[in-house]
């Protein structure tokens, strides 16, 4: 019951500080279009926590509950999209397919003793997932005139994305660990528990 208990609590810290990073973020740049579900920059809110699910699930590890979340996501665009729902679907497959892939570097980074910092390259990674699927999330917008402008915009924004949940995935990580070692370690003396010389010690 302790170990499902701290399971949980291990699991929601990630998934929080994750999401909560990757929406400061989003507010820092974007700021009330944050909160605008027809702005690119709810993203943030969205598919950000779509990536802190998906990192949090393949840190636990439980990384079939990770793309049963990844299923779960893509069934929610196709339900809820709207107009070319297949397309919305399969992009949507695409994305979190392509997270799961980053989530498992960023784990393996971490077992390898890469401690902090690998928020800085998991921005770039999530970046380049959102770069490489442009051409279909924007199929509607796309055009000669824009192309390169709008290529650009799905990778800063993919970068921010990532960026800000990794960091936030990290930092929690860092108080879990203090927490397990605060933990873990000896609790100290009482006052008036102290133990006392014996007559031979004090002379």
């Amino acid at each position: 019951m302790q170990q499902t208990r701290w399971f949980v609590t291990e699991a929601m810290t990630r998934f929080w500080s994750g999401l909560a990073g990757g929406v400061l973020v989003g507010l820092a740049v974007f700021r009330g279009q944050l909160f605008r579900p027809d702005h690119p920059a709810f993203e943030c809110v969205t598919v950000g926590a779509l990536v802190a699910g998906v990192l949090t699930l393949v840190r636990q590890p439980r990384r079939g509950q990770a793309l049963a979340l990844v299923l779960a996501y893509t069934a929610i665009r196709f339900a809820f999209t709207p107009v070319v729902r297949l397309t919305a679907a399969v992009s949507g497959l695409l994305l979190g397919l392509g997270l799961f892939v980053v989530a498992l570097v960023f784990d393996l980074l971490a077992r390898g003793g890469w401690r902090f910092g690998k928020f800085l390259l998991i921005g770039p990674l999530v970046g380049g997932v959102f770069l490489a699927l442009a051409p279909i999330t924007e199929i509607q917008d796309l055009n000669v005139l824009n192309a390169a402008n709008l290529m650009m915009f799905r990778l800063a924004l993919g970068m921010l994305i990532g960026e800000g949940v990794a960091l936030g995935v990290e930092l929690a990580e860092w108080q879990l660990e203090r927490s397990a070692r605060a933990a873990a370690s000896p609790d100290r003396a009482l006052p008036g528990t102290e133990a006392v010389p014996s007559d031979r010690e004090s002379g």
